[in-house]
């Protein structure tokens, strides 16, 4: 049973502050979508896109020196082809037109030889992976279809073969070249394109491929998914995809249980996500992939010892709620509590809803100040869409119970908008909604303090720190924040308003969109010395940890 939550330990922090600033460092975090369930529990391989890097891409280089080809069908991979290059393999897209030998091949082998028959009338002629086992001779790539008619009139007949009508760019074709290899791929016949495998194992003895600048565990598919560019996928066990994902995620050098906790939320995260299995998909190449608008993965460099092991030691566990998997959204820095998930996206779920975080003490994102002119303001309004004319005020019209700006009203001398809680951050490239607005005529650090004969307004500056041995001391004066801790949140307020009438200021805390568990105070908790289990109940509302093996539809 979790036990109740309390503030800072005061044995490990000597402090009880009531007020308090904190600094720290960024982190990635998943933001909110909507998911999609129903993922096979068979299912052991994901598909993950490689937007940040190997997104759509005029080439992409496999600098490995060997590699297996072949087909991935109904989640059964089979290696049929060894490929070596001193140089590496290079994927580019495959425009042009081409005639198509009327043959059919059952080996990479067979298809070369016969185009090595044809390129002997100096006409381009290219082996092509069809799908398993099955290879057919392409022969032009001409960007024009006069030229193409025009050198096929010298074709036609020899040697006996016939071909098809001309095939136009279908935006599914990819080039490979290498160190004595030349070779297309075609994905639109089977709608699938083949997958690559490492034939020869690291210094670890790890099979990984390398693509330059980052490497992976599992399998590369490159295909251009109808675009004229190329986009690699990996394809890779779900445990193994985590071992990078967490410390991708959250700080290796934070403390076991939180990386625990971490490795339970990205994998519900990414099984609920991924939608269909590591089959090929040549008309969606794949719904997750690695960067912060689902899960930053950053690949094998990206491995540690210590969140590999938090990663074995929760092997298959998952979230669920009443006996079913669930999504498991989290975020960096929650700034003192978490929020309801409708008050951020407008649908409910009854396990994200808000709780106080009062273990966030080494935040990893610190109290922020961001500083806008009227002009900038006017411009991000402008470039989503907005124009408002010259802007006039700024005011927070809603705010949640844990003090996010719900509705933020923008008054301009045409017209007026109000931003909505899920498109503030958006539009305004904040961190977090949880902000106060202070322009030149606030005072941003005045609260009114309540006691027995009464009520007086102050300002915090003018206010004293109470150490946990009862001493007190003045409000240190270089504070750009203050932050005011209640039993249920914290509160920031600035400690300066700006000295022109055009300038804006807004003062916040908090990274991430507050739904789910905050991975700071996930580590606060687990400094405190609460298990994952118990850190995870807690942000989940009636949520329990659960071998997803023992889950049945």
């Amino acid at each position: 049973m979790l036990r109740p939550l309390r503030f800072w330990n005061k044995r490990k922090t000597g402090l009880l502050l009531l007020l308090v600033m904190v600094l720290c460092l960024f982190t990635d975090s998943a933001s909110g979508v909507r998911l999609y369930a129903g993922v096979q529990a068979e299912m052991t391989d994901i598909r993950v896109g490689l937007k940040a890097l190997y997104g759509k891409q005029k080439s992409i280089t496999i600098e490995n020196e060997s590699l297996g080809l072949g087909y991935c069908i109904k989640d059964s991979y089979l290696c049929e082809e060894e490929f070596k290059s001193a140089s590496g393999f290079t994927f580019l897209p495959a425009t042009g037109c081409y005639y198509v030998l009327n043959q059919t091949f059952s080996s990479y082998e067979k298809a070369k030889k016969v185009a090595e028959v044809i390129e002997g009338l100096e006409i381009a002629a290219y082996p092509t992976a069809i799908y398993r086992n099955y290879w057919r001779v392409y022969v032009g790539g001409w960007e024009s279809e006069a030229e193409a008619e025009e050198v096929y009139a010298n074709l036609k007949g020899r040697f006996g073969y016939t071909y098809s009508a001309l095939q136009k760019d279908n935006q599914h074709r990819v080039l490979v070249q290498a160190e004595g290899y030349r070779f297309l791929i075609d994905g639109k016949w089977k709608e699938a394109y083949p997958q690559f495998k490492a034939m020869q194992p690291d210094g670890a003895g790890n099979y990984v491929i390398s693509l330059g600048e980052r490497s992976y565990r599992g399998r590369i598919e490159i295909g251009c998914y109808g675009a004229a560019s190329v986009t690699a996928v990996n394809i890779i066990n779900i445990e193994s995809y985590l071992y990078s994902v967490v410390p991708s995620e959250m700080l290796y050098t934070w403390p076991a249980e939180a990386l625990k906790a971490q490795a339970v939320c990205a994998r519900s995260y990414a099984l609920m996500r991924v939608g269909y299995r590591a089959d090929s998909n040549i008309s969606r190449a794949y719904y997750l992939d690695d960067t912060a608008s689902c899960q930053v993965y950053r690949g094998y460099q990206r491995e540690y010892a210590n969140t590999t092991a938090a990663v074995q030691a929760t092997v298959g566990e998952v979230l669920t709620y009443e006996n079913e998997m669930v999504a498991a959204y989290y975020f960096s820095t929650s700034g003192g509590s978490t929020e309801n998930v409708g008050d951020v996206w407008g649908w409910d779920i009854a396990y994200l809803q808000a709780v106080p975080d009062l273990y966030e003490s080494e935040p990893e994102k610190a109290p922020w100040l961001i500083k806008y002119t009227r002009a900038e303001l006017e411009k991000k309004l402008s470039e989503y869409g907005l124009d408002v004319g010259t802007l006039q005020t700024v005011i927070p019209s809603i705010t949640t119970l844990s003090g996010r700006v719900y509705l933020l009203k923008m008054r301009g001398d045409k017209k007026s908008t109000t931003l909505q809680a899920g498109t503030i951050r958006e539009v305004l490239d904040l961190p977090d909604t949880k902000f106060q607005v202070v322009t030149k005529k606030d005072v941003p650090d005045r609260v009114t303090v309540s006691g027995a004969n009464g009520s007086a307004a102050m300002r915090l500056r003018d206010a004293y720190v109470i150490s946990a041995g009862g001493t007190t001391s003045p409000m240190p004066e270089e504070l750009e924040q203050y932050q005011v801790l209640s039993a249920t949140n914290r509160t920031g307020f600035g400690a300066e308003a700006p000295t022109e009438e055009d300038v804006w200021y807004f003062y916040g805390s908090g990274y991430g969109h507050g739904v789910g568990m905050s991975q700071s105070g996930a580590k606060g908790m687990a400094k405190a010395g609460y298990t994952y289990r118990e850190i995870i109940e807690y942000y989940y509302t009636g949520c329990e940890i659960k071998q997803r093996s023992a889950l049945t539809d």
